[in-house]
């Protein structure tokens, strides 16, 4: 049956997600990463202790005075450029300072938005916002939200909807039609006369309105051809508009554990920023005592400056997931949804059946294979219809009604005026016996069309066994390198506290500290990305097969 569509409506959210401010501090230690690392470390080496100096100061320092300046001003290249040459005057002590309050404001920054998380992602709520909109929202609110918001369910819905008239204009073939209709007749000819040279008229005027009924009787299966490919067509579109909805659900899955993902790997960035401080701090001590080489210091400030680059794009990279969510949800791009991001929650429990259980699931339950399989019958009633071209139809008509009249017939001195009850009843009927070959040209497309129908059930069949294939295997390994990801972190943590003391008591060197800081990095990065993948390729598995939330963990208990 047609299924209901809620009828609330989410066409008047709007909104403006906030933007972070990034202070001009920050915005020269971006560029010096981002210009820094197109040079190799070995060329760093190889160049003069002052040429990389001044490649190092006039990429990364910052004048103090510029730290008045609003956001806009920073992002501004030539702002940047104006200030170089004040920049290239200052001591190497002073530009140390100045890096140290950018890392320092840029922490801070992420700091007080974690805080206020709930007041800086959302907007002021205006005229034109729905009470509750900057609210923090859970993944089912989404999805809820999601059903309605969404254009893509409501055009499938609507599509639903116009199968269904097409199925009621079929099923009202079988009936008759009924009308009214009615015609008007007045007529002059020359008439009877005893004269040659007086010329009589005779006038007749008739006026009918009738009541017509047209009934098909016989027409050996077209209707009930029609009638088939109608249901089947209702049927398929309404598994087209359940598989629509499984379709969005996932991808508001899929965007909302990506902006989870965002977010943690935005956390994981200022950890990051904490730890090259850190190596900074140890390393500039050891040049104080003697025990470091300029050169040690410059590096370790490319690496402070390397990671709030990663910083700023982490930042950067949760307002494009935010916009991805929000357009999976169907709500507009600057619509402020902070979601309630739980990096270390619960996690779908194992799998409890194998691939194959999961594949039969698939076919048996998925809507897009079932809608495949009632296109393949819609095709095979028109195949139907056409062969009942070439058989005769047979049809009974009439219509009955009042007729009034009058006449005059001037040669005969008659004349008269009345009404009268005419009707008439018909049964007949019509064969098409030749028509140049067009009804065959007919019957051999619609075998065509029912071959092709079955070539892409099967090919969908094929399809439909590969996702539910590939999406088990994902799962499964994405778990398993999860938990290889959080015993990386642990080993990697324990690993760069260890090396960093051995570094500060002079037991190790500049490139171990280095090493087992970039190890670090990269293992925070790795358990988040890997949860995200686990949680997605969770969600995949049961877009693949079809199914509602739970019912792959419980098919082995079918």
């Amino acid at each position: 049956m047609l299924m209901r569509r809620p009828s609330s409506s989410w066409h008047s959210l709007r909104g403006r997600s906030s933007v972070a401010r990034v202070s001009p501090s920050v915005a020269a230690v971006l560029a010096a990463c981002a210009l820094s690392a197109c040079s190799s470390r070995s060329q760093l080496w190889e160049a003069s202790l002052n040429d990389m100096e001044a490649k190092i100061d006039r990429k990364v320092a910052c004048d103090a005075a510029t730290t008045s300046n609003t956001a806009r001003e920073s992002d501004d290249p030539n702002s940047l450029v104006a200030h170089l040459g004040e920049i290239e005057r200052a001591s190497d002590e002073e530009q140390a300072r100045m890096i140290a309050r950018g890392i320092d404001a840029a922490v801070q920054s992420e700091s007080d938005a974690e805080d206020d998380a709930g007041q800086d992602a959302a907007v002021t709520a205006s005229a034109e916002f729905v009470l509750g909109v900057s609210r923090v929202w859970h993944l089912a609110e989404l999805v809820a939200a999601a059903l309605e918001a969404n254009p893509a369910t409501r055009e499938a819905w609507q599509l639903a909807r116009a199968a269904a008239a097409r199925e009621q204009s079929a099923l009202a073939a079988y009936g008759p039609d009924i009308g009214v209709k009615a015609s008007a007749d007045l007529s002059t000819e020359p008439g009877l006369s005893n004269s040659p040279s007086k010329s009589l008229i005779d006038t007749e005027f008739r006026f009918a309105p009738q009541v017509y009924l047209t009934w098909v009787l016989l027409d050996f299966g077209r209707r009930d051809a029609a009638t088939d490919r109608t249901r089947a067509e209702l049927a398929a579109a309404n598994l087209t508009h359940d598989r629509t909805i499984q379709r969005v659900l996932y991808e508001v899955e899929r965007g909302y554990f990506a902006l989870e993902a965002m977010i943690g790997l935005r956390l994981a960035a200022a950890q990051d920023v904490e730890s090259a401080r850190s190596v900074l701090e140890a390393t500039e001590e050891r040049l104080i005592l003697g025990l470091a080489t300029r050169p040690d210091a410059l590096i370790a400030r490319q690496s402070y400056a390397e990671a709030l680059y990663q910083l700023e794009k982490s930042r950067a990279d949760v307002f494009v997931a935010e916009g991805d969510l929000r357009t999976s949800v169907g709500f507009s791009a600057n619509l402020a949804i902070p979601i309630d991001a739980t990096p270390e929650g619960e996690l779908p429990p194992a799998l409890a059946v194998g691939v194959d259980g999961i594949i039969d699931m698939a076919l048996t339950q998925r809507p897009d294979l079932a809608a495949a399989v009632l296109d393949l019958r819609a095709r095979e009633a028109d195949i139907r219809r056409a062969e009942a071209s070439f058989m005769p139809q047979i049809d009974f008509g009439g219509a009955v009604g009042p007729g009034y009249y009058n006449f005059n017939v001037e040669g005969l001195s008659l004349e008269g005026e009345g009404w009268e009850l005419q009707g008439r009843a018909m049964l007949g009927g019509s064969w098409l016996l030749y028509d140049g070959g067009a009804r065959d040209a007919a019957l051999a497309q619609v075998h065509a069309q029912r071959s092709a129908a079955a070539a892409r059930l099967a090919a969908l069949r094929l399809d439909a066994e590969n996702q539910v294939w590939r999406a088990y295997f994902e799962l499964q390994s994405n778990r398993a390198q999860y938990d290889a990801a959080k015993a990386l972190v642990m080993a990697a943590s324990d690993s760069f506290d260890s090396v960093r003391e051995s570094y500060q008591l002079g037991l190790s060197t500049l490139p171990e500290m280095l090493d087992s800081e970039r190890d670090l990095f990269e293992a925070r990065a790795q358990r988040i990305q890997s949860r995200a993948d686990f949680l997605t390729s969770s969600a995949q598995l049961v877009f693949a097969c079809g199914a509602g939330a739970g019912e792959v963990v419980r098919a082995s208990d079918r």
